[in-house]
């Protein structure tokens, strides 16, 4: 997942999954905490970017039947994108999504902000953060990530004027809840 290639500057990448050897998988951590440049070549395009600064680095060996020595894997993710979970950065103006589909929009922008959100009202809310200019297209392989523009305020806002204007709704007749004993 990558930002919109720019042609006058390298482009900022979000995760990036490396196979290899030792020395290949060792090469690219390496690089990514230097903070040095990608050239990633996929679909008819190459980009050329970082991963910026402090990636958060994910690794595992898979062993492959027939194969004396394991493949190395290795799962680089950006600080941006990996600040999309619960508590990472409440004041953050920009959320990466990996998935551009309604409900998972809905969900992981609840999730991170704590928004108070009913799945019913997922279809309403990416049509009106696409409406209002908030949803910036980037770079994939395999999915269809998107960024998302907004503070936790103003999606609450978003929400708020959703409920008065009755384009949203809160069922009046809850189903029960069934705690656990």
């Amino acid at each position: 997942m990558a930002e919109p290639a720019d042609s006058r500057a390298a482009t900022t990448l979000h995760l990036v999954s490396v196979f290899g050897g030792d020395q290949d998988i060792g090469a690219v951590i390496a690089a990514a905490n230097e903070g040095l440049r990608f050239k990633l070549a996929f679909a008819d395009e190459e980009v050329i970017g970082t991963l910026g600064e402090k990636p958060v680095i994910y690794r595992a060996s898979l062993q492959i039947p027939g194969r004396k020595r394991p493949v190395r894997h290795a799962v680089l993710l950006s600080k941006v994108f990996f600040e999309t979970t619960f508590g990472a950065n409440s004041e953050a103006r920009r959320t990466v999504i990996y998935d551009d589909t309604p409900d998972f929009v809905l969900h992981r922008l609840a999730v991170r902000f704590g928004l108070p959100v009913l799945p019913e009202w997922a279809e309403w809310f990416s049509l009106e953060l696409r409406r209002r200019g908030m949803v910036e297209e980037l770079v994939g392989l395999n999915c269809d990530p998107i960024a998302v523009k907004g503070t936790k305020l103003r999606l609450l806002r978003i929400l708020s004027q959703g409920l008065r204007r009755k384009a949203i709704a809160i069922p009046s007749e809850v189903p029960p809840v069934v705690a656990p004993s």
